[in-house]
């Protein structure tokens, strides 16, 4: 038998926000310990779950190196912008980590891992070109607004927005992968989050140069 599909959406059905929610209650969940990635989109999904959940930062993790705090259980934190392969561990990333996901792999461990393309079924055999285009930061704050955690954001969240990720370089180097995914995701719905960025933004691309050149410097 292939790996068990994550069963809160299908590719046929757009994103189920309060289905996902019951399946991986941890994500959610307020006062937990959290390892990020070393870089922005980790960053960011940290200053998230922070502000917002109440969560404490216990680490970085880069696939490679892990520093954290003294005395933390990695088996009790969070970890933000990556996929960890172990039962239990609760994990939220946007990578495409299966190359074909009907070869039966016995160490295959992501039953606690929210993974966009694990959700739609993607693998890079048979869907390369339809990988998630976002990050972490995009799939997290539309989970949380579906928990009723955050109701919106600042204009000038335009930056970050579109700099994570490479997210800016993807809507216009792949734009039918990411119309595909803005639908999925409820985006283009005008009540999802992140509509206003991506969707009815009344910037000029003069304009969001110039915020993106404001937030390199910052």
């Amino acid at each position: 038998m292939p790996p068990q599909v994550q069963t809160a959406q299908s590719d046929n059905n757009l994103i189920d926000y309060a289905a996902l929610i019951t399946q991986y209650p941890w994500v959610t969940a307020r006062d937990r310990y959290c390892i990020l990635s070393p870089d922005s989109d980790g960053f960011l999904s940290g200053l998230l779950v922070t502000n917002f959940l109440n969560w404490e930062v216990a680490g970085f993790y880069d696939g490679k190196i892990l520093i954290s705090k003294r005395g933390v259980d990695f088996n009790e934190c969070v970890f933000l912008d990556m996929e960890i392969n172990r039962p239990g561990v609760g994990s939220i990333g946007n990578h495409l980590i299966e190359y074909n996901r009907n070869l039966v792999i016995n160490n295959r461990n992501f039953d606690a891992c929210l993974q966009p393309n694990m959700l739609r079924g993607f693998d890079g055999k048979s869907a390369f070109q339809r990988k998630y285009p976002f990050g972490t930061i995009h799939l997290l704050l539309s989970i949380l607004q579906g928990a009723g955690v955050i109701n919106d954001i600042q204009d000038d969240a335009i930056s970050p927005i579109l700099f994570a990720d490479g997210v800016g370089n993807n809507l216009f180097g792949y734009p039918e992968n990411c119309l595909d995914w803005i639908r999925y995701l409820k985006i283009n719905q005008n009540t999802h989050i992140l509509h206003k960025f991506l969707c009815e933004t009344n910037l000029n691309f003069y304009q969001i140069m110039q915020y993106l050149q404001r937030f390199f410097v910052i």
